[in-house]
Parts: C-alpha cells; sequence; structure tokens
C-alpha cells in the first residue's frame, strides 16, 4: 500500500506564531493514524493542511505521490473530508445532513438514498433520516457528522478530536465505529487526539505533536 497523504518539511505560522515547525510525515493507505498531542499543540492545523484547507506557510504537500499544486488543489481536496471537533449540523432532517455532500457532486437521487443508508447502518443509526438533527443527543449529532463524511467515500477522513465533547459511553460508540469503517472499507483515518489511553488501542500508528513539531 502506498501513501494517501504526504507532507514534506512543512510549517505554519499565524502573525509570525509558528503553529507548525517543520513537519514530515506520510499516511498510509488503509490506516488509522493519530496525532497525539495536548491543545495547543498545532493538530488542528495539521488537519487543516492534510485536508487542504490551509496552506502551509511553507512545505510541501503530496497526494498520491504527487505533489499538490495551487492548480490541484480543488480537484485533489474531493479525496478527503474533515470532520471538525465541534459537531456541526444543519438544521433539517439527518437524511438531508448526510445527503448535502452527495448533492453537490450532483449525485442522482436514487443512488443518494443508497448511500446515505449505506453511512447511517454503519454509525447504528438506521431508521434515523427523518429526525431533525438538532433534536438528536450530541452522540448521536457526531455520528449524523461521521456519517456525512463516510457517505462520501472518500481515500482519507481526518477527524479533529472526535470524542473530545462525548461520555465514556458514546466516545466508545465513535471508536467503534472508525473501527468498523476501516476494517470493511480499507477507509483511511487521521484523527487528533489528547487521549493517551485512546492513542494506545486505535490507531496503527501514532504521532506526537508537541509545540508544533513531531517529537
Amino acid at each position: 500500500m502506498g501513501l494517501v497523504v504526504e507532507l514534506s518539511n512543512v510549517s505554519k505560522t499565524f502573525d509570525e506564531i509558528a503553529a507548525l515547525d517543520n513537519i514530515n510525515l506520510g499516511v498510509e493507505e488503509g490506516e488509522i493514524f493519530a496525532l497525539l498531542g495536548p491543545s495547543g499543540s498545532g493538530k488542528t492545523s495539521l488537519l487543516k493542511i492534510m485536508a487542504l484547507l490551509e496552506e502551509p506557510s511553507s512545505g510541501e504537500v503530496y497526494y498520491n505521490g504527487e505533489k499538490v499544486s495551487a492548480k490541484k488543489v480543488q480537484q485533489t481536496r474531493m479525496q478527503a473530508t474533515m470532520v471538525f471537533q465541534k459537531t456541526a449540523v444543519f438544521d433539517t432532517t439527518v437524511y438531508k445532513n448526510i445527503a448535502y455532500g452527495l448533492k453537490l457532486r450532483r449525485m442522482p437521487e436514487d443512488q443518494i438514498w443508497k448511500e446515505v443508508g449505506e453511512a447511517l447502518s454503519l454509525v447504528g443509526l438506521e431508521g434515523f433520516e427523518k429526525r431533525s438533527a438538532k433534536h438528536l443527543s450530541g452522540g448521536e449529532q457526531q455520528r449524523v457528522a461521521l456519517a456525512r463524511a463516510l457517505a462520501l467515500k472518500t481515500r482519507i477522513v481526518l477527524l479533529d478530536e472526535p470524542t473530545a465533547n462525548l461520555d465514556p459511553r458514546n466516545a466508545s460508540i465513535i471508536e467503534e465505529i472508525i473501527s468498523s469503517a476501516n476494517h470493511a472499507s480499507k477507509t483511511t483515518f487521521v484523527m487528533a487526539t489528547h487521549n493517551i489511553f485512546q492513542a494506545r488501542t486505535l490507531p496503527h500508528r501514532i504521532a506526537l505533536l508537541q509545540n508544533g513539531a513531531i517529537k
């Protein structure tokens, strides 16, 4: 298996403050890769650069061995999707939440129904299609956000502290979903976490991030 995404000498500064310092890492296809570090260590900035939502101040990003140039950003971005720490669901039905990205990609409606159904099954929310996403519990909303990402079937899914705001039961459910999706469809995951116990059990590999640098 090759590398889905690779960062070479990537640094990022905000107002002359270094958020990332000369990062070099590669994520292999089909693995769960964890970025372990405390708040403020640069994990979110690193995920956003991997997702091509932010440009590095210096360094290069590669997808499938090819350097991502300015001309290729929009096209390459379709290969990744990111789930943010603060769960964001639209004030509409669960179905429309998960179907949103598929509609943007102009997928036929019958295919959207199929993909949404499969995604809901993966996260254990079968039959929730007509429910209001805003009225679900925090754990259920996080599962909807994860289903929305999984429905896109991108090469890589980037998760920013996916269980940080959840109770142990819901955190365990999210971890099982990630593990199952990785096993069933070989989906590649990169997850940021500050939970050392989670980092010991869920991912295949770990990078320790501290003060914007890999230790």
